[in-house]
């Protein structure tokens, strides 16, 4: 047993012996992928980058060696009676192997981002010089437009323009940015107190796209100002032809309207009129800043400024004659109560009056209902009379109005209804003078003889009249009693 170990041993003194220059060998790589580097050039990068090259090409021509000797350090270490040393010495070897390789990559591979980082800030940093000088350029190109269309389009194009130099520039910033975070992580200070102050040049000229910006702003609002100015104006003259069109209807169809509603529909459309001109106003005052001023104007401007002009000209025309037919509407209001008044106060007295018409006259029995039945169709005679006239004044205030054909077909009614009472009442007049004048005449002939009869004795006592005197009057009486009885009965 004893030789056993005695040889175990001299195997994992052997192996060790064996290691030892590798060791040695991945510790300089090691040293070599870790140590602080400080290139300030592209050219110092390539220096590196070439060393640390070889180095992992070294790395690579004793990997079959190490990995040879990793597997008999591992068979070692199957005796269940090695030495505790043996285990570090097949770890180290394996896990410097695996530690080295990884540090000399990333070394290669931080040289190579470095590399690129150099050369990428020279690139980019004279791209982005171009690019400033082609924003400044874009920036000249940036004008007003006053047609609309073309605006638009000459709008989305320096949109386009302006997006595209923004990404641009931000993007080169960014990646100048990016570079130089890389070649700080090695660089000398002197160098990166050199780049810093570059960055910050190229970064104070990042302030054109601020003024590319407000100019594409400014035109940005030029356009939605030119585009709610074109819209007030089509809605306006839009609504120029239905207002001219309602004015026109009012106009056509008063005969047919109340005046309170001809009054309110002209009234309506002045008020609409008068929320236009307003809108006109602020239009007029957004003109005055929004379009050039003076001789020299821009024949899209000028042709905007007529536009304007034109529906401003066309709304307070039809402003005023809108006021114009609401004014003598007004006055037909007025009329209208006049009218309205006087059929108010003759139509119940006509229908009073017809009703009585239709009833006829009462047969009187002695001269006072006669002479009552008189004063009763005098009275009602002479209140036809007033009440014509009442009709008539209504009549005249109707005529006074801007249309009056209800009003005339409704008087010309009333007064066929009034010519029937009219005829009733001068038929009762007649016929009860005549009866009233028959009826005194029979009364004072009854008068005239009984005085006679009183007068005519002698102072005997005995009649002295003519006997065909007395029937003379009786037969006249008879006959005036006759045509009494025959006028009561034509009543």
């Amino acid at each position: 047993k004893t030789s056993l170990m005695v040889d175990l041993y001299w195997k994992c003194y052997a192996y060790g012996d064996e290691l030892k220059p590798h060791i040695e060998f991945l510790d300089g790589i090691m040293l070599s992928s870790t140590r602080d580097i400080a290139p300030s050039c592209v050219e110092n990068v390539d220096e590196l980058i070439e060393r640390q090259e070889k180095s992992l090409s070294q790395l690579d021509s004793k990997r079959n060696v190490v990995i040879d000797l990793i597997g008999k350090g591992k068979v070692i270490l199957e005796h269940p009676d090695k030495p505790k040393f043996l285990e570090g010495n097949v770890k180290r070897i394996e896990e410097g192997w695996d530690d080295t390789k990884r540090k000399a990559q990333e070394r290669l591979k931080l040289l190579n981002e470095t590399k690129d980082a150099f050369i990428g800030y020279a690139e980019n940093n004279e791209t982005i010089a171009t690019e400033f000088d082609i924003a400044e350029e874009e920036i000249k190109k940036v004008k007003k437009h006053y047609n609309l269309d073309a605006a638009v389009a000459d709008l989305k194009k320096r949109q386009d323009l302006y997006n595209k130099c923004d990404k641009t520039i931000s993007g080169l910033f960014d990646s100048i940015n990016a570079n130089y975070t890389c070649m700080a992580i090695t660089i000398p200070e002197d160098k990166k107190k050199i780049l810093t102050k570059e960055i910050k040049a190229v970064e104070a000229k990042l302030e054109v796209l601020g003024r590319f910006k407000e100019k594409v702003n400014k035109i940005e609002d030029l356009v939605a100002a030119l585009t709610s100015f074109d819209k007030n104006l089509k809605a306006i003259d839009a609504w120029m032809q239905a207002a001219t069109a309602e004015l026109k209807d009012i106009k056509d169809a008063s005969g047919g309207m109340l005046p309170e509603d001809r009054v309110a529909r002209t009234m309506d459309l002045q008020e609409d009129i008068a929320a236009k001109i307003e809108i006109l106003k602020s239009d007029s005052a957004t003109e005055l800043d929004l379009f050039p001023q003076g001789e020299k104007v821009p024949a899209d401007a000028q042709a905007f400024k007529d536009e304007l002009a034109r529906i401003t000209k066309y709304c307070t025309d039809l402003q005023e004659s809108t006021k114009i037919e609401c004014d003598k509407y007004s006055n037909d209001v007025k009329f209208w109560a006049e009218y309205r008044t006087g059929i108010k106060e003759f139509t119940p007295w006509l229908v009073s009056a017809e009703k009585a018409a239709g009833e006829g006259l009462s047969k009187p029995a002695d001269l006072a209902e006669v002479m009552a039945l008189n004063e009763k169709v005098l009275t009602f005679e002479k209140n036809c009379v007033n009440y014509l006239k009442v009709l008539i004044a209504a009549e005249a205030a109707a005529n006074k109005m801007t249309t009056h054909t209800e009003a005339d077909n409704e008087v010309a009614t009333l007064k066929g209804r009034f010519e029937q009472v009219k005829g009733s009442s001068d038929t009762w007049v007649k016929k009860v003078d005549t009866l009233a004048k028959e009826w005194i005449l029979l009364d004072n002939t009854v008068t005239e003889l009984n005085s006679w009869v009183a007068k005519d004795k002698s102072s005997e006592g005995e009649n002295q009249f003519s006997l065909e005197k007395m029937e003379s009057t009786l037969g006249e009486l008879k006959n005036i009693f006759k045509e009494k009885e025959k006028l009561v009965e034509n009543l």
